[in-house]
């Protein structure tokens, strides 16, 4: 009765102590990048070497890598001299910050009680170190070192070191796989993000702030914005992770919609550019927009 309580306890905790009032960055996203990573452990080049403790720790890690998430990135809080930028000498603020946070709920849940000392510290480690992997500063180390596994053909996840590595391959795919759903729940997820984006931006604004790239709501487009993250963040590690992973249907399907989003923005941009007479630069969809895009898309 007691461990069920224990279980029962942390995700409550986990999902209290996200913010409810972020429009992207809440126990929502949590609960879908959860899923994802659920999918991502089921591929077979990975889950056949998974132990019973990396799939524990990557579903932790997964439902808790933006715990208490403030609503605005790292830039803003070193910038407005936030304590946690100052606490964390503005490396991976916002990383650090969940991981230790999610050590706290650990810790008052007694979740990991019943374990040894030394196993629970290992927990508490290899779990920071899978939610600092989702630091967008650092996917470029990650994505050459994942180059170099592919092409040299050296992975072996008997080891416990490169299962550790492909956990945080996943984490990173989940905690961006939103390009990757059909349209209609990748275009929700895109308006939200963004609008977290906006907030801040009238924030640094309202603070007579520099305003941060992507934050400006006059001059930053969802479509321009989803663009950019598709090209440069989303489209080269999910190639990567579909070479991984072997083309199975999860990563073409994954792909294909990648593709087409990508595709439906751009189309959403030029009418954008080509119609002078819209004062609207909010980079929303219209209905009329929407409905067009559909007719256009390939079956």
């Amino acid at each position: 009765q007691k461990d069920l309580y224990f279980l029962f306890w942390f995700p409550v905790m986990v999902q209290e102590d996200y913010h409810s009032q972020n429009p992207y960055h809440n126990a929502v996203h949590a609960a879908d990048v959860t899923q994802a990573m659920h999918c991502y452990l089921r591929e077979p080049k990975l889950a056949n070497f998974l132990t019973p403790s990396d799939i524990m720790l990557g579903l932790l890690a997964a439902a808790a890598h933006d715990v208490d998430h403030p609503g605005v990135n790292q830039p803003f809080l070193i910038k407005t001299k936030h304590h946690l930028a100052s606490l964390y000498q503005n490396v991976s603020v916002l990383e650090n910050h969940h991981w230790r946070s999610t050590i706290g709920m650990l810790r008052e849940s007694r979740l990991l009680a019943h374990l040894p000392k030394e196993v629970t510290q290992d927990i508490e480690q290899q779990l920071g170190s899978l939610i600092l992997a989702t630091d967008i500063n650092r996917q470029n180390e990650f994505l050459i070192r994942l180059k170099s596994h592919l092409d040299n053909q050296d992975l072996r996840l008997e080891d416990a070191q490169d299962r550790h590595f492909m956990l945080q391959i996943a984490l990173k795919c989940a905690d961006i796989c939103n390009p990757c759903r059909l349209w209609d729940l990748s275009k929700q997820w895109s308006e939200r993000v963004c609008e977290e984006f906006y907030r801040q931006g009238d924030l640094e604004q309202k603070f007579e702030l520099e305003i941060s790239p992507l934050c400006n709501q006059q001059k930053d487009t969802i479509p321009s914005i989803q663009i950019g993250f598709m090209t440069y963040i989303v489209e080269p590690l999910f190639e990567r992770w579909a070479q991984f992973t072997g083309d199975t249907p999860l990563s073409e399907h994954m792909l294909n919609h990648l593709r087409r989003n990508k595709a439906k923005w751009r189309s959403l941009l030029h009418k954008q550019h080509s119609s002078s007479r819209s004062n609207d630069h909010s980079g929303q969809v219209t209905g009329s927009q929407e409905q067009t895009l559909n007719e256009e898309e390939t079956p």
